[in-house]
């Protein structure tokens, strides 16, 4: 028996078979789980709780609310797909209808407070900056999360995987914060504050995606 054939069969003999993944439906659901769970967490420790009666009162703010929910979601199930050899690259576009949606809703609440206030609603105000905090401080850990679930992406489309990880749990984290941040938040600070932050912190993933899937262990220059 030569080295090759003695080598083949050493190796067949330890081959082990290999787990096949979860659907992407069920793991987008075992992730929104875990994120869904966190955030709630967040919302239920803040002093004063999820203010549901304000976020009714507005048409805008559930509008943008909704939309910003179903970004997350949709981003999040598009993770599942492009990260899988083989799959159609386009599923990347799958959250972009509810994020353009979100974009929509605060322009169009920018107009309505223009209407209602005059020029005054487009005076800039640095103390929501505080959102731009809690939702950084709540997607980077859950954007790593998601990156962990789909590390062999690091080797396939690592940056729409990260690029769309990010945008999901920023997505959701948005969500979350809105429900307790203090009333009277203009819709031109839910531009800057949270879509902004949503924004620069998908870009960021994006360009710093091989870093990243390196960072955790799994990239093509690991």
């Amino acid at each position: 028996m030569t080295d090759t054939a003695r080598m083949i069969e050493q190796l067949s003999a330890r081959a082990a078979p290999v787990r096949r993944l979860s659907s992407p439906l069920l793991r987008t659901l075992a992730w929104l789980s875990a994120a869904l769970l966190v955030t709630a967490v967040i919302v239920m420790t803040h002093a004063g709780g999820a203010d549901w009666a304000r976020l009714m009162e507005s048409p805008d703010a559930i509008r943008e609310w909704l939309a910003s929910l179903l970004t997350g979601v949709l981003a999040g199930y598009a993770v599942f797909q492009v990260s899988v050899p083989g799959r159609d690259p386009r599923w990347a576009w799958l959250p972009a209808p509810a994020a353009l949606l979100w974009l929509a809703s605060v322009g169009l609440g920018c107009m309505n407070d223009v209407a209602r206030d005059g020029l005054s609603a487009l005076a800039f105000h640095a103390g929501p900056m505080e959102c731009l905090r809690a939702i950084s401080l709540t997607s980077i850990p859950l954007g790593l999360v998601l990156l962990l679930m789909v590390r062999h992406a690091g080797v396939v489309r690592p940056r729409p995987t990260a690029l769309l990880a990010m945008l999901s749990a920023a997505a959701l984290s948005s969500s979350a914060v809105s429900l307790i941040h203090e009333g009277g938040e203009s819709s031109l600070m839910v531009l800057l504050w949270h879509i902004g932050a949503v924004l620069v912190l998908s870009l960021v993933s994006w360009l710093f995606a091989r870093q990243m899937f390196g960072w955790i262990g799994y990239s093509r220059y690991a």
